[in-house]
């Protein structure tokens, strides 16, 4: 694999506010060529070592993992079919703008029963992976979660 990483010069497209203006710097780290979840692995204990090296604890910041694979899983496991998974994720994407409420009203305009709306909801909130785990059961038949683990 490839592995790279810089820190440019960049600007945003948008107006100017308090704390975030148009010219910043951002580092950038690539590994391309890796199909398996170490590359992920790899970035994320680099953002770990960083955080570490400047004084940075676990109690001052957290990371958030993202996965298409298990959020597809915990979709199928409260009943949502393959073909609403797009529409599931835009809506779902909208959890921090748009509150849990909200989103939840936004799944049952979808068809989907308000129970498992709240349920997928909560599960966004999931602290680790013994908690997705848990929460899976034996219903991880395509190993999304089992894939976090290693």
């Amino acid at each position: 694999p490839v592995k790279w990483f810089s820190v440019p010069q960049c600007w945003r497209f948008e107006t100017v506010q308090r704390g975030r203006k148009r010219e910043h710097y951002q580092w950038n780290m690539d590994i391309i060529g890796e199909k398996s979840v170490a590359a992920e692995i790899e970035l994320l204990a680099a953002v770990v070592d960083f955080f570490r090296a400047i004084g940075i604890k676990s109690t001052d910041v957290g990371l958030k993992v993202n996965s298409r694979r298990v959020l597809s899983a915990i979709l199928t496991k409260f009943g949502i079919a393959a073909d609403q998974f797009p529409f599931v994720c835009v809506i779902v994407d909208k959890l921090d703008k748009i509150g849990a409420d909200a989103v939840v009203e936004l799944l049952v305009g979808q068809g989907v029963e308000e129970d498992a709306g709240r349920q997928i909801v909560a599960s966004l909130s999931l602290k680790s992976v013994d908690e997705l785990k848990g929460l899976m059961g034996d219903t991880d038949d395509g190993g999304a979660v089992e894939e976090l683990v290693t």
